[in-house]
């Protein structure tokens, strides 16, 4: 066993090297220059889209099965997860304080990217068997590219990915209920495949319900509670930037622990980090946003920019806070528990708080993990395959438990990167499709202000 785990680790290590990392960013700066910086002129038109999205007081007409606001939660509830909390404080452990600063650059190259994922999502999207509309990387590979095998290719790897996430995110579950408020991982395993069966049986319809109630209590409890420890530490917090923005470009280590790390490293593991966190670039995110009503594909693309701002700018960036300003990174601690720890010196409750919110932020990865799975099987089998399904995911999230996964995790990564690799190529080749798009929807933009007027 050691063995193989020795050799999925070797070729983890080979698809995740720093080719893929410059390339994720490249692509990214690509779009940002061929949408003529979407990140800028596109994110207070986005925040209005959102903002007339919870009022209620513009309804977006077209076609689709999720309201726009019911896709971004979705969304984000894949993407917000307890990467959010232990993946930034390994990337501090890894790559120094520094880390934070280019995971902030990598979070607004991947807008652009995100953006260009979800416009291509809507414009190659289909209607399915049972009325409600799919889309993502695998349809425009294939309708686009007119690349059927790749596309099933990349079909096949998702699901393989979102099942090893099942398997993953329920685990975190047990440890967690079991590490902080003592429940046995069987009680854990079924108490979540019932909840889970719960929303499923439901649709995407219902997920899309659960989400959009479930994501902002999950990310306010985090948040505030995250508030709390920081203020709690504010005397730290001049210190922390500091040492964020003097790390990020630091030639030669200083020193040891988190502050002797160089540029390089600091690079790496930020970078790699936000875009691990916000999932530019994987494919994910065209997907779930597929399946949104709007009248036009760059219209539910703003919403990507809004994705990774939440996800990479705000909720990565209170960890990396939380991490740096409570000591914690001056400790012999594991950086898993950094967060954990930070909270549990504030107050015995907020041991628990945190406990709530990673669990939260796991099951919401998973429910949006089971939609994964049930578009990847509708495009490569259909609709009545892809409706069992929702009992195999159960069996997976039992199972995720009551195991043991470091073999899990090492064949995720791998698959991840697979993905990634042909996820950014049509991307590259489709880019005329993106920029047409881009640009009809300013002009429909600017003629509905003339009317106005």
């Amino acid at each position: 066993m050691q063995g193989l785990e020795n050799i999925l680790e070797k070729i983890s290590g080979i698809i995740w090297g720093n080719y893929l990392i410059i390339t994720l960013i490249g692509v990214g700066l690509f779009f940002t220059i061929l949408t003529k910086g979407i990140q800028i002129k596109g994110f207070p038109l986005a925040v209005r889209e959102l903002i007339n999205s919870l009022k209620g007081e513009k309804e977006v007409k077209g076609e689709g099965t999720l309201s726009s606001f019911q896709a971004l939660c979705t969304a984000l509830s894949s993407c917000v997860g307890n990467g959010n909390i232990v993946g930034v404080a390994t990337a501090i452990a890894s790559g120094g304080p520094g880390a934070v600063f280019w995971m902030w650059a990598a979070g607004i190259v991947g807008m652009a990217t995100k953006y260009a994922e979800i416009v291509l999502g809507m414009i190659y999207r289909e209607k399915a068997e049972d009325g409600t509309y799919v889309g993502g990387p695998m349809y425009y590979i294939s309708k686009g590219l007119k690349l059927k095998k790749i596309a099933f290719i990349f079909a096949l790897l998702m699901f393989l990915q979102i099942s090893g996430g099942a398997l993953i995110q329920s685990n975190a579950v047990a440890i967690v209920m079991s590490d902080i408020f003592k429940v046995k991982p069987i009680f854990s395993g079924i108490l979540m495949g019932g909840v889970i069966l719960s929303v499923v049986v439901g649709g995407v319809q219902r997920l899309g319900k659960v989400t959009e109630r479930l994501l902002p209590v999950m990310a306010l409890i985090y948040f505030f509670g995250g508030l709390v420890v920081i203020i709690s530490n504010i005397n730290h917090i001049p210190y922390a930037i500091m040492n964020i923005v003097s790390c990020a470009f630091r030639v030669e280590a200083v020193g040891g622990g988190v502050l002797g790390h160089t540029i390089k490293e600091a690079m790496r593991f930020g970078v790699a980090r936000g875009l691990y966190s916000n999932e530019a670039g994987e494919g994910s995110a065209p997907v779930l946003h597929s399946a949104a009503i709007t009248d036009h594909p760059a219209r539910q693309g703003l919403y990507g920019l809004l994705e990774v701002f939440i996800d990479t700018v705000v909720i990565c960036s209170l960890t990396s806070f939380i991490v740096l300003t409570s000591g914690v990174t001056e400790t012999d601690i594991s950086p898993a528990i950094y967060v954990m720890t930070a909270f549990g010196n504030i107050h015995i409750l907020f041991r628990y708080l945190i406990g709530i919110s990673m669990v939260l932020f796991a099951f919401s990865t998973v429910l949006s993990q089971w939609y994964f799975g049930n578009v990847t099987l509708t495009y490569m089998f259909n609709v009545k395959v892809a409706e069992k399904f929702k009992y195999v995911f159960i069996c997976l999230a039992l199972l995720g438990s009551l195991s043991s996964l470091k073999i899990v995790w090492l064949i995720q990564d791998i698959v991840l990167g697979l993905m990634i690799i042909p996820n950014l190529l049509a991307l590259l080749l489709l880019n005329k499709d993106v920029k047409k798009a881009t640009e009809d929807f300013f002009i429909m933009i600017k003629n509905e202000r003339k009317e106005k007027c």
